[in-house]
């Protein structure tokens, strides 16, 4: 793991921004709470980059990116429980091999 971030949305926002850039096959992970039912919306730019979701609850872990089929129509993932989310942003094993390091702007957006 690269970096660790504690998700804090300013005061009546309900998304946030941030900045990292990957080295190899480490991630960066990204916690957050949330509650059953609220909407994510997961965008990243810059670098190739995948964005993958965890919770205790999950049996496997939720693609989130940008062409995932299990965003809505809106480009949400609709949270099946409340509680503690952890997203990782990765980069793709092929790449990771060849030593890129993809620098990446994150918008995480909860509704």
């Amino acid at each position: 793991m690269a970096k660790t971030v504690d998700v804090q949305f300013k005061k009546g926002a309900s998304s946030a921004n941030y900045y990292g850039k990957l080295k190899g096959i480490k991630y960066d992970s990204y916690t957050f709470y949330a509650k059953k039912n609220q909407k994510l919306s997961v965008k990243t730019t810059g670098g190739n980059v995948d964005s993958y979701l965890f919770n205790k609850n999950l049996s496997d872990s939720v693609n989130v990116g940008e062409y995932s089929s299990e965003l809505d129509n809106q480009g949400y993932y609709k949270l099946p429980y409340s509680g503690k989310y952890e997203l990782r942003i990765l980069q793709p094993r092929s790449q990771a091999s060849k030593g890129k390091t993809p620098p990446y702007w994150l918008e995480l957006s909860i509704l």
